[in-house]
């Protein structure tokens, strides 16, 4: 097992946790951290210099790619950034002894539906299985990448997808991988996301359950890492004061409206 601490770019320190069993690495992960979702760490990514560790290693998250049909029967891939079926290092042992498929986790029905009700183009994403098996698997130019219909999905946004592939671009060259698997099955399959994949450095939607695991966990006591202080919200009359001090000659009593508004 290997731990080291890591630097986030927030002034944060959080820890790396490495196992050669997936499940082990994100058990020690979740004990006094948060294990982070892929959009944590394409933003540490972003903001690390290019010979940072970030840069120098695949790193899993908990975010969860899973593969199924909607009620309807439309077969969709569900990329989560949030807690799922497989977050759950309990979750991903009952689908090992369950039996893998490729590498993939049976996660149950009542799971995935939960997801596709939570669909909200921000935490989570579907995305047409057909539409996603007619694209290349593999490497793409990173001009060409933020079109394929996994890269937003998969990343978290498109502000934040372009502001990765600029600095992807600027660490390793023009091309990236953009990996997935076709896990169209009778029930849900599932797999994490992982970047930096041994293979092109890329979005890799395809690593198996069954492989090693490296995590990078914060500190529950922080959203986003270690301890930080939390400054209160001003009230309306120092809010008032701002406005009339910096703010002006804007139109100050339909700001004061608003606050009204706003604080009822």
């Amino acid at each position: 097992m290997e731990n080291n601490v890591i630097r986030i770019p927030t002034s944060v320190e959080g820890e790396e946790f490495y196992s050669d069993n997936l499940v082990v690495a994100l058990s020690n992960s979740r004990k006094q951290h948060n294990p982070l979702f892929m959009p944590s760490l394409i933003d540490a990514r972003i903001n690390s210099p290019k010979g940072a560790r970030f840069w120098q290693n695949r790193y899993d998250s908990v975010s969860a790619r899973i593969t199924g049909k909607t009620k309807a029967g439309n077969a969709v891939v569900v990329y989560a950034h949030k807690p799922n079926y497989l977050s759950d290092p309990k979750n991903i042992e009952k689908a090992k002894k369950l039996g893998l498929v490729n590498g993939a986790g049976i996660v149950p029905q009542n799971k995935f539906q939960r997801l596709l009700d939570l669909e909200d183009g921000s935490n989570v994403f579907v995305v047409d299985n057909n539409i996603l098996n007619n694209s290349t698997n593999g490497v793409v130019a990173i001009k060409d990448a933020l079109k394929h219909p996994q890269t937003i999905p998969f990343i978290g946004s498109e502000e934040r997808a372009e502001a990765y592939l600029k600095r992807f671009e600027e660490v390793y060259g023009n091309k990236i991988g953009i990996w997935y698997y076709n896990d169209l099955g009778e029930q849900p399959l599932g797999r994490l996301l992982s970047v930096g994949d041994d293979c092109d450095d890329g979005l890799g939607g395809d690593r198996g359950l069954d492989g090693d695991g490296r995590f990078v966990g914060v500190p529950k006591k922080s959203a986003v890492g270690a301890s930080q202080k939390v400054l209160p919200m001003p009230n309306k009359r120092q809010l008032g004061r701002v406005i009339k001090e910096f703010v002006a000659p804007c139109n100050v009593s339909e700001l004061e409206k608003r606050l009204d508004e706003l604080s009822r």
